[in-house]
């Protein structure tokens, strides 16, 4: 499958506003387990996804997010939130862009956006308890538990970022010049 130099181009912007909107210091909160961070990265991975699909969702989540990590000095978060991100991009464009039989965009965007926030926690739970142990097996559940509130509310407050913006860009026509 050839890919066209259009999606190529709209693939690195995505990649790019995605490592912005992560990394500017003023959208940003440090978290509790340092050197971890709150942000609003995933609205632009969500909707990098939902525009552009699946594969462009991954590319972006995963390399723009993991850039911001590597630029911000969270040296041992990059390859954890490479995959997480990566894996919420395409979920969030998989869902999105299945067929309209089935059901409407508004419920699919829905559904893509709470399960691309799903993501966010259950990924970052998983693979920084498996990391952490490898470390320090007696503080791994304290701190991994101690990131979830955190984590859930990036992931909706994302959500929420993400769909109300697609709703935007929906009734401007933005999404059908897309496509």
């Amino acid at each position: 499958m050839k890919i066209s130099t259009r999606k190529i181009v709209l693939t690195a912007m995505m990649i790019a506003l995605v490592f912005i909107i992560t990394y500017l210091p003023f959208l940003h909160i440090p978290s509790p387990v340092p050197p971890g961070y709150f942000n609003i990265g995933d609205a632009a991975i969500m909707v990098a996804a939902i525009l552009l699909g699946r594969k462009a969702g991954l590319a972006a989540g995963a390399i723009g997010a993991a850039l911001a990590d590597l630029a911000y000095g969270a040296f041992i978060f990059v390859p954890i939130t490479f995959i997480v991100k990566g894996i919420e991009g395409y979920v969030v464009g998989a869902i999105a862009h299945k067929k309209a039989d089935q059901g409407p965009d508004y419920i699919r965007r829905i559904v893509a956006v709470a399960a691309g926030a799903i993501i966010i926690v259950a990924g970052y739970f998983i693979l920084e308890l498996t990391f952490y142990r490898m470390i320090d097996n007696s503080l791994a559940v304290a701190a991994i538990i101690s990131e979830v509130p955190g984590n859930l509310v990036q992931g909706g407050v994302s959500a929420v970022i993400a769909y109300i913006f697609i709703a935007i860009l929906d009734k401007t026509n933005v999404m059908k010049k897309l496509n």
